[in-house]
């Protein structure tokens, strides 16, 4: 689906003192800061986009100049006083002078304050744009992102709706336009579509979170796991998993600040590896597909422990990771039940019993698993086996999926 995009950004700025389109976030390649314009501009450009409008207006002179260096089209909105829904208007009127939006099928409306929208929350949009385009025809519904029941940015709108809009009468704004329009909501697994910075305690929050925006929250991977409709089953034993994997990552890296050292892993992330290792259950090579997948959602770190979640080889030399220990935590998870890793590959071994090369390969798997548990237990002084009861033993599994 070809879309457009209108860029709000002509706000006066007065709680920030600053002209927010042109704040520093950590959003370029590798997390270098560029401006919060630059920054959607990429967001958008990667998923194929390339008809993008600015609206500036207050501050006009930096926002457009801003514009003119990321080569994207910038139009003035003259009365920027009379507040957002006239700047959603000069972007709408710029895309409709604009030949080649004609084959736009929809426009996102975003404020350049909310500039921290995962490349997720647009693809989940577009897919069920393509949906309702098949189920309703001529008149497909406006979009709006949901997380956590509260509505975020950015709104997909029908192309064809825009004459609609900008005949409104400007009564409520843009919810105001959409009042007579078809709408619905969709969940989307980002908290971010609700992030905006109008103040400078604002900023400093989004700066924080913006280091943390290609990993999902616990909460935002409950809401990704009930998108893809993953079984129940699957459900209690990524739970259990996740919890495991962050015990792990909890003891570890207090072992290693009672020694002086950084913690080098987040029992945040960790969990959340576990509670998406199993993602693409079902699929051949699953663990392929689930890393796959998270990639092109813009989640590279979550795709790498997914993708490495059957068997690790560490070298002696390289440091204990978040992904290590998911593969750990899977291995002392037989389904919910924990088990020892002599009983987890005796099972395998005796399935294939009969086959040479299978059982070689299980064998190494088994001697790298054990491996890594001797290590784990060496830098953190406790069993892993035993940190996997404890873990397991507070974890009420009946709670799975209710997130």
């Amino acid at each position: 689906m070809k879309f457009s995009v209108v860029i709000l950004a002509a706000g006066q700025s007065s709680r920030m003192g600053r002209v927010k389109a042109l704040l520093p976030l950590p959003l370029g390649p590798e997390g270098a800061n560029c401006s919060a314009l630059e920054g959607l501009a990429r967001l958008y450009r990667d998923q194929g986009v390339d008809r993008i409008v600015v609206v500036s207006g207050y501050h006009a002179e930096e926002v457009e100049a801003e514009s003119r260096r990321l080569d994207l089209v910038c139009t003035r909105n003259p009365n920027p006083e009379q507040g957002m829904f006239s700047s959603v208007c000069t972007g709408l009127s710029r895309l409709a002078d604009n030949p080649d939006s004609s084959e736009s099928e929809a426009i996102c409306i975003t404020p350049v304050d909310v500039p921290l929208v995962r490349p997720l929350t647009l693809q989940t949009l577009l897919e069920e744009a393509k949906k309702d385009l098949e189920r309703f025809g001529a008149r497909p519904p406006v979009l709006i992102p949901l997380f956590a029941g509260r509505e975020g940015h950015p709104p997909l709108i029908p192309a064809a709706y825009a004459s609609h809009i900008l005949a409104h009468n400007g009564r409520e704004g843009l919810r105001g336009a959409f009042s007579s329009l078809p709408r619905r909501v969709v969940s989307v697994a980002d908290a971010m579509i609700l992030e905006d910075m109008d103040a400078p305690e604002d900023y400093e929050r989004l700066r924080r979170l913006a280091l943390s925006r290609a990993v999902l929250t616990p909460e935002e991977a409950w809401v990704l796991l009930r998108q893809r409709k993953v079984a129940q089953k699957i459900l209690r034993h990524s739970q259990a998993v996740g919890e495991v994997a962050a015990r792990f990552a909890a003891v570890l890296g207090q072992s290693r600040e009672s020694a002086g050292e950084a913690a080098g892993c987040s029992p945040q992330l960790a969990l959340v590896g576990g509670l998406l290792h199993d993602i693409c259950k079902g699929a051949p090579h699953h663990e392929l597909a689930g890393g796959d997948l998270l990639d092109s959602l813009g989640l590279p770190r979550l795709a790498e422990i997914v993708r490495s979640h059957l068997d690790v080889d560490l070298p002696d030399e390289a440091a204990i990771t978040e992904r290590e220990l998911v593969c750990l935590a899977d291995k002392y998870c037989l389904g919910i039940r924990l088990t020892p890793l002599e009983s987890r590959y005796e099972e395998k071994k005796r399935q294939f019993r009969d086959n040479a090369e299978a059982l070689t390969a299980i064998e190494a798997r088994e001697q790298r698993a054990q491996k890594l548990a001797a290590r784990l237990a060496a830098e953190c002084g406790q069993s892993p086996f035993e940190l996997a009861r404890t873990a397991l033993a507070s974890l009420n599994l009946n709670e799975a999926g209710r997130h």
